[in-house]
């Protein structure tokens, strides 16, 4: 079962009344992840791919895609794993918890440096800014913020 996502500059048509999502224990029984299924348009076709975030819910563990239709040697580098090798450790909200992470044209510094960006995809800037709207889709209030918002707040009550 769906709904009508509302407009969005990722295209995001309908949205799941139920999606999975994921949470990674470490040998203690802690949560030590949370992998959100995530999907948006690019040049070609919708990406289908998962954001992995630590438990703090803010720091990018890492960003893959596991079906799409970008054009090889371009878009296609969301699978290169260099450019994959760039996301973890940035930051996805910035500090009045606004979702903050984007790709930007050209290179960004390291993540202690640029925490909030990633380096862009050379040629393939509606692929790059497909990114960065679907991240900001899925990590905002339409997407899964309650979801994060709830598992910070289950957190510091325990």
């Amino acid at each position: 079962m769906s709904y009508e996502a509302p407009p969005n500059p990722s295209v995001i048509k309908r949205l799941p009344k139920h999606a999975i999502v994921y949470h990674v224990l470490d040998g203690q029984g802690q949560v030590e992840m949370i992998v959100l299924p995530i999907e948006g348009y690019g040049l070609w076709g919708t990406l289908y791919g998962f954001l992995a975030l630590d438990a703090d819910t803010k720091t990018v563990r890492g960003l893959t895609y596991y079906q799409h239709k970008e054009t090889p040697g371009l878009g296609r580098e969301v699978d290169n794993p260099r450019w994959k090798g760039l996301w973890p450790g940035r930051i996805a909200f910035d500090e009045n918890g606004e979702v903050a992470i984007q790709v930007i044209k050209g290179q960004a510094g390291p993540p202690t440096a640029d925490p909030h960006h990633v380096d862009g995809l050379g040629g393939a800037t509606i692929t790059s800014r497909g990114v960065t709207n679907m991240l900001r889709f899925w990590l905002g209030e339409n997407g899964f913020a309650a979801h994060l918002k709830n598992f910070r707040q289950s957190r510091q009550v325990s």
